[in-house]
């Protein structure tokens, strides 16, 4: 029952590894000690401008040793942590300011005129020399950050967590994963999401392993780099980036070297998830969460894998699958997924009001469609929203992007339906090739996957057309936007 800083520090002092190296970040390397250092300075910086408890602090900083010691310090003097993507359009990042409320922002220099509340440079949390105040005497259930959510189903909202959900996420989703004081780990998903906190801050600082930062979000072949220069033991990404990274010629012989592969974010296609098995084989951890939960609550994996799954439900957490009434379907059954556990916030649509947290015991009804098998493995077929609707018959765009994904041509795949002016809804198919093609090879190959369709799927589930397109539209999580893609394909109707 103490500060969550106050925690990290004592147990790196104990287990004596204030000396090891916590973060790599280009050619600096920061030792635990550097860590708590930092964190104590950012403390000070804040407490001097009358920052405290519940105070709302806006971090507006790439994934870097600043962001670690603006986080820890805020939650050191009881303050809220709000981290925001830096990389945002400067009306998205107003928009997010809008929506956190914060009583100061750390962020760049150059980015102070989108915001109307203070801004603390980074310059500003290493240099004064203010007292470093007393840990903030908070409890396990007291506020420490707040993550938004990614407003794939409307507006962004803030989902608050609190000074013990990091070592319950750790004991639940990093035991999982099973990070040690020897692994060194790497997260494509930055610090400002839910899932790349954990992955970057918590699950190592707790552990006493240690990270690569990386300011920017590399491409998967200076990604490839990352893992090969620093060593990397433990790798997270979206099924996204791993297909485009499968297409290096380093893959293999670099993701050789890792001890677990995360991937998490979406439902990982049937092609790509055999591909990866090819390459990774046991090394493959497939995982689910939601920013609401923290991070993850399911893992295929590590000791029982079940291909095509998602795993079984991580302790401390429980799940059911239910009706449109909300009761428990049986095995097999199509539902929607329910979670409950100890980590989960609701969102709110702004930083100033009060955190909406469900007891252990409560359900908290995520968007997503599901089926659990008699031995407790979950399938999730994707968000109840995204399901079409062709010949009266509901259908999950998954199935049919698994098939065309299944064609070695195909890198990725969106499907939705498009109504026809005559009332009739059809599919419509958008891939994304490997290798660019001529038009007399994309015709072929526009052939081959719908006959693929054909001798596979029923006839309501296989597209109309496949359109080529150079990229998918995905939000900055990498999640598809399938809204966009509806978007697409009705103004493509009309021409």
């Amino acid at each position: 029952m103490t500060n969550f800083v106050r925690r990290l520090a004592e147990t790196a002092l104990s287990r004596g590894w204030l000396e090891h190296p916590a973060y790599f970040v280009d050619e600096s390397v920061y030792r635990f000690e550097d860590v708590f250092a930092g964190a104590d300075r950012a403390a000070a910086a804040f407490a001097s401008r009358g920052l405290g408890r519940g105070a709302r602090v806006l971090i507006a900083l790439p994934d870097g040793i600043e962001f670690v010691w603006a986080f820890l310090g805020a939650l050191r003097i009881g303050a809220v942590a709000v981290p925001v993507n830096s990389m945002f359009h400067p009306d998205e990042m107003r928009r997010a300011a809008d929506i956190a409320r914060p009583a100061a922002v750390v962020s760049d220099p150059e980015f102070a005129d989108r915001f109307t509340a203070p801004v603390l440079t980074p310059d500003a949390l290493r240099g004064d020399d203010a007292l470093v105040p007393p840990y903030a005497p908070v409890t396990d259930d007291a506020p420490a950050f707040a993550a938004f959510t990614s407003g794939t189903t409307g507006g962004p909202k803030l989902c608050f967590h609190t000074h013990g959900d990091p070592e319950i996420l750790t004991g639940a989703a990093g035991a999982a994963v099973g990070v040690t004081a020897d692994d060194v780990s790497y997260s494509v998903p930055r610090m400002n999401f839910a899932y790349g906190l954990g992955n970057s801050l918590f699950f190592s600082l707790l552990t006493g392993g240690s990270t690569v930062l990386t300011p920017r979000r590399l491409a998967p072949g200076d990604s490839l780099a990352v893992l090969e220069k620093y060593g990397v033991t433990v790798f997270y990404s979206q099924p996204t980036f791993f297909a485009h990274m499968l297409g290096h010629p380093d893959a293999r012989r670099v993701l050789d070297g890792l001890r677990v592969a995360v991937v998490a974010g979406e439902v990982l296609p049937e092609s790509l998830e055999r591909e990866l098995r090819d390459v990774l084989g046991p090394r493959l951890l497939n995982v689910y969460g939601t920013t609401e939960i923290g991070h993850a609550l399911l893992a295929n994996g590590p000791d029982t894998v079940r291909e095509f799954t998602l795993g079984r439900v991580i302790a401390p957490y429980r799940l059911r699958v239910v009706d449109d009434r909300g009761v428990a379907v049986a095995a097999g059954v199509e539902g929607r997924l329910e979670v409950s556990g100890p980590t989960i916030g609701l969102g709110v649509p702004s930083g100033d009001e009060a955190p909406i947290r469900l007891t252990p015991d409560e359900w908290y009804a995520t968007s997503d469609a599901a089926v659990m098998d008699s031995d407790g493995f979950v399938r999730v077929h994707g968000r109840l929203d995204d399901v079409e609707i062709v010949a009266g018959i509901n259908v999950h765009p998954t199935e049919i992007e698994d098939r065309l994904m299944a064609h070695s041509a195909v890198e990725e795949a969106a499907v939705c339906a498009v109504r026809r002016d005559s009332g009739i809804s059809v599919l419509r198919a958008y891939a994304v090739l490997r290798h660019s093609v001529d038009e007399a090879t994309a015709q072929a190959l526009r052939d081959e996957l719908l006959e693929s369709c054909r001798s596979s799927l029923t006839w309501y589930k296989v597209p109309e057309d496949v359109t080529f397109v150079a990229r998918l539209p995905r939000n900055p999580t990498g999640k598809l936007l399938r809204r966009t893609i509806r978007a697409l394909a009705a103004d493509d109707a009309l021409h």
